[in-house]
């Protein structure tokens, strides 16, 4: 029957064997999962996008039958089986007897709060827990290699075509959920590594490196139950089973699935660690070569998948908007993961008081590393129709017009990039709500993100805006005064990306360190 109104029939109360209050539908472009009291069903829609085909009963049954068979390697008692959907009277239930019109595959329902994604936004993810599921994962590794006729599969034909073929996927999207500006240079710098590592890809395929790995190991899969006794304190669940050469595959390439999913979250950190243990517990340093290319692949197939999303027409508003954005946002990783740091997309905010130096600073750092730098007085002046010399009324710096200023700064700073462009934000950043927006929006866009606390003495302050002549800003030192005492001081999540510059001195001590703070994060 016609997917549309499959999906509204098991989505009813009715469709299940035991009693149901009701039904949280989450949709995928190749699935649709049905969460419903302790359990949950997933059935496969009837398409063909090229990597896998799901068009006919007997086809979806069988990757149904995979799916369990696959994914109780890491996650056994979650996967209870294949169950029919049939007809009953007028209406379709899950389990019944009768002729199946459908295949599901039947699980345990897990809580969303216990994924490492839900932890991971609640700060509940720790060096340790990465660690101990690297080691999980190295352990699954060296028990799972592929069959020797497979072995072809991550060799370079074999890894080149995955990887191009994303590009195929993906060229259709461009200019709707990656610039073309974006596409084209991701697609370059792939070539260049794949031309680089080619003797190497080789070289491990044709030592049997090649694994049955997961395929699909981001943080949505990876559930955490601290309760549990390790290992069954880490579930894993729906890996790839649809197409084999997505699952036969070099080790590493299983691995830059997690730290990509870390990296798009804004914890690079964390992927660095989940890596390294990674490596370690598997004796694989050659590997770390193979990280970025892989990285950057996993980070563009995550791109195309949200974009074909987003295509869909029984995707909702809501759903569709967030799979245009993260498909945008997964572009982005993929080129800040294969470019020289001084070119990677990134969102660099630089703040502080006035008379703090924060313009001074922007100013030549914006130069000296390549950003578009965005002045918030020049945006503020340029929104009222003002000359930048021309002081505004008080009424211009109200809680509204301010808001309204940081806004146009944030879309601005979203405009240069898309097209994959380095943004610097020079405002004062006083209120804890505006920093969080704009370091929200650089992981929603896949990008590093920093923050540069320009600091100073009082008095230095004080002369420095007494000698303060023809500049755009209108501030004084009764502003300072009164910012001073309004200053938000950074909750543990804007903590983390805060770089402190003291201004007193030069301006150029002041680069210097701002310069180091950008070679530090991987931006220069």
């Amino acid at each position: 029957m016609d997917l549309a109104p499959l999906i509204d029939a098991l989505s009813q109360p009715s469709a299940y064997p035991f009693p149901v209050a009701d039904v949280r539908v989450i949709q995928t472009h190749i699935s649709a999962v049905f969460l419903a009291g302790p359990f949950a069903y997933k059935i496969k829609k009837p398409v063909n996008p090229g990597f896998l085909d799901f068009t006919t009963l007997e086809k979806r049954h069988h990757f149904c039958e995979e799916e369990v068979r696959l994914n109780r390697r890491l996650a056994p008692d979650v996967y209870l089986g294949v169950v029919p959907v049939v007809r009953a009277g007028d209406c379709l239930r899950f389990e019944g007897p009768g002729e199946p019109v459908e295949w599901a595959v039947k699980m345990r329902r897990l809580p969303d709060e216990a994924t490492l994604h839900e932890r991971l936004q609640q700060d509940e993810v720790g060096p340790e827990l990465v660690e101990a599921l690297a080691r999980k994962i190295a352990d699954f590794h060296r028990r799972s290699p592929a069959p020797a006729a497979f072995r072809t599969a991550s060799g370079f034909d074999g890894v080149a075509g995955n990887i191009r073929e994303v590009f195929d996927t993906a060229r259709p999207q461009v200019g709707a959920t990656v610039s073309g500006v974006v596409f084209g240079r991701v697609r370059q710098l792939v070539e260049d590594h794949l031309a680089r590592l080619r003797p190497l890809i080789d070289e491990r395929a044709g030592r049997g490196l090649t694994r049955d790995a997961h395929g699909d190991l981001h943080l949505d899969h990876v559930y955490f139950f601290p309760e549990r006794a390790p290992p069954d304190d880490l579930v894993c669940v729906d890996c790839i089973e649809f197409n084999e050469r997505f699952r036969f595959i070099d080790p590493v390439a299983d691995v830059a699935f997690a730290v990509m999913d870390f990296a798009f979250h804004g914890r690079r950190d964390l992927g660095n660690t989940f890596a390294e243990a990674y490596f370690r517990a598997g004796g694989d340093d050659e590997g770390r070569a193979l990280l970025p290319l892989f990285t950057a692949y996993r980070a563009a197939v995550r791109g195309a998948v949200e974009g074909m999303k987003f295509a869909e027409a029984e995707v909702s508003a809501a759903e569709r908007a967030a799979a245009r954005d993260s498909a945008r946002g997964h572009w982005l990783l993929a080129l800040a993961e294969l470019e020289e740091p001084a070119r990677r997309p990134c969102l660099v905010l630089v703040g502080g008081l006035p008379g703090t130096g924060k313009s001074t600073l922007a100013k030549a750092l914006a130069e000296r590393a390549g950003f578009l730098r965005v002045r918030s007085d020049e945006v503020r002046k340029a929104l009222a129709g003002a000359a930048e010399g021309q002081r505004l009324a008080a009424d211009f710096y109200s809680p509204e017009w301010t808001e309204h200023t940081y806004a146009e700064c944030l879309r601005r700073a979203e405009e240069r990039l898309f097209e994959g462009g380095r943004v610097m934000i020079d405002a004062t950043f006083r209120e804890e709500k505006r920093r969080r927006r704009f370091l929200d929006a650089a992981m929603r866009w896949g990008v590093p993100a920093l923050w540069l606390l320009c600091q100073a003495d009082p008095a230095t302050v004080r002369e420095r805006l007494a000698r303060r002549l023809g500049d755009v800003s209108d501030a004084g030192w009764s502003v300072y005064l009164e910012a001073a005492t309004r200053w938000e001081e950074p909750a543990p999540a804007t903590r983390r990306p805060l770089r402190i510059i003291p201004t007193d001195g030069a301006p150029a001590d002041a680069l210097e360190r701002a310069s180091e703070a950008l070679r530090q994060a991987g931006l220069a």
